[in-house]
Parts: C-alpha cells; sequence; structure tokens
C-alpha cells in the first residue's frame, strides 16, 4: 500500500477538528467525520480514487 497525504485547507482542518470534538456527543457530526475517514481509506487502499488533480494546481499548507 502506498503511503497517502492528506492535506487540509486551514478551513477544512478547523472543521476536522470540530467535528473530532463534536463527534462523541453528536450523531450527525459523528456520521459526517465516519464518512469523511472512509474517503481517506478509500484513498488509502487505491490512489488513483478520485479525480487527479495536476501537481501545479494543488494546495500546499504549512
Amino acid at each position: 500500500m502506498k503511503s497517502v497525504r492528506v492535506i487540509l485547507t486551514p478551513e477544512a482542518a478547523n472543521e476536522y477538528n470540530s467535528l473530532l470534538s463534536k463527534a462523541p456527543e453528536s450523531k450527525q457530526e459523528e456520521i459526517i467525520l465516519n464518512a469523511f475517514l472512509q474517503k481517506v481509506e478509500l484513498l488509502k487502499e487505491n490512489i488513483h480514487y478520485g479525480q487527479p488533480i495536476a501537481k501545479k494546481l494543488s494546495l500546499t499548507v504549512k
């Protein structure tokens, strides 16, 4: 299995952290978080899943 790195925009990272904190108390946030984590697992299993993005168009967040 090839190593996969998921890079989130600052806004997406904030929402991800929010989902992590709210998921234990809210069923809706838990469902959204699980759907996101499922997509990450799909990318790990098959790196060609989804639409490819040219390297010059990809966003790198430090």
